[in-house]
């Protein structure tokens, strides 16, 4: 395995019953509902989320392991630098396309058992692009491609990116309301 090969085109043989873009939705929703997340609850709620409770081998582990690492960092970049797990740009669009709904299936369920709704923490704008996200994850390609399409998903792929933040920006700041607030 090539240290320069995509890093999904790397996870997607080793992770068997996981989709590496839906489990980086998981794990971004459940970094941006819980904040902190402990290495077992992560592998506790992946393996229920997306393995049906099968016991994970250690090399699976492990790789889980490194994905929480990698989200949190990403999440924690000054710069935003988070981007959704996906294909590579090689990858056929209707291939990309498909694990941009899955990473959205993910990132909406992270979110849910974060119970992120029922606080009411998002900003008008954080909830539209929950909404939009929604929409996102039933997306599908099946005929031909065009240059259009191809630019419609870059474009999506960066309100994503943006989305993310936001609902990151949203839900810190609740946190930090909250504990600054006397109890």
């Amino acid at each position: 395995m090539s240290a320069h090969q995509p890093l999904f085109e790397r996870l997607t043989p080793l992770l068997g019953p996981f989709h590496p873009a839906e489990l980086h939705g998981l794990l971004c929703g459940l970094l941006c509902g819980e904040g902190e997340l402990a290495l077992d609850r992560w592998l506790q709620l992946a393996c229920e989320a997306l393995a049906d409770g099968v016991e994970l081998a250690p090399p699976v582990q492990n790789l889980l392991a490194k994905l929480l690492d990698y989200g949190v960092a990403q999440l924690n970049d000054p710069d935003g630098s988070i981007t959704p797990l996906l294909p590579d740009d090689d990858a056929p669009l209707p291939q990309r396309v498909d694990a941009l709904g899955d990473w959205c299936q993910g990132l909406l369920y992270g979110l849910g058992i974060s119970h992120v709704e029922q606080h009411d923490l998002l900003s008008e704008e954080g909830r539209e692009f929950l909404r939009d996200v929604a929409d996102i994850a039933h997306v599908g390609l099946d005929q031909a491609t065009s240059e259009t399409d191809e630019t419609a998903y870059i474009e999506v792929v960066e309100y994503l990116r943006v989305g993310l933040l936001i609902i990151h920006h949203d839900l810190r700041l609740a946190a930090v309301s909250d504990s600054s607030c006397p109890s």
